[in-house]
């Protein structure tokens, strides 16, 4: 039973801060989810890392003083902050680093070189992670057209192996050609298998 419990404590320990700060940070860029569990491990493990590293000596005055048996409640507390607000608190900086570009514009300060590889595997995940509230136009395999509004309540599959959309809001041209919202729309469900070419467009206000 101890050894089972020492396993969980570890676990909480080592894994559960990185895993807070790559929820957190995958709330604002793209993450990958389909990650091999030993690299999306070692992911959490280097979070972890980061987040505890700046603190190790006062861990190890902490251990070597007992503050755990001195200070039960300081240690709760203590433990909270390292595994959940620290870690959220990191998350969200990195996240932000990140889509703001920070990392890219200090090395251009330094007059750096860097070899550009981009981090989004595929460029559905690229344009669905980066494209903000936008008209779109989806042409399908039959040559049939859907107008739609992309807005913050339509999804878009991160799942490499099923990917779809859902358009919240559907348009169609009236009777002089303007497109318009379909009267009392709940917006339109597409399978990718079907979709030909997927154009993002301005409202056509003609």
């Amino acid at each position: 039973m101890f050894e089972t419990l020492s396993a969980v404590l570890l676990l909480i320990v080592f894994l559960v801060p990185g895993f807070v700060w790559r929820t957190v940070e995958g709330q604002l860029v793209y993450l990958d989810k389909g990650l091999e569990w030993e690299k999306f491990a070692l992911g959490l493990l280097t979070r972890s890392t980061f987040t505890y590293l700046p603190f190790s000596p006062l861990f190890y005055r902490g251990y070597k003083n007992a503050w755990v048996d001195h200070y039960p409640m300081w240690t709760a507390g203590a433990a909270i902050g390292f595994i959940v607000i620290l870690p959220s608190l990191l998350g969200f900086v990195a996240g932000t680093a990140r889509q703001k570009g920070i990392g890219p514009a200090i090395l251009r300060k330094l007059r750096l070189g860097t070899f550009e590889q981009h981090h989004i595997p595929t460029a559905w995940d690229y344009i669905f992670s980066t494209t903000r509230p936008a008209w779109v136009v989806v042409t399908m395999k039959n040559g049939s057209k859907i107008y739609g509004y992309m807005g913050p309540k339509s999804y878009i599959s991160s799942d490499s192996k099923e990917r779809d959309i859902f358009i919240s809001h559907v348009l169609r041209p009236n009777q002089q050609g303007k497109l318009e919202f379909v009267d009392k729309t709940q917006g339109a469900y597409i399978a990718s298998s079907e979709v030909s070419i997927i154009e993002f467009t301005e409202k056509d206000e003609s």
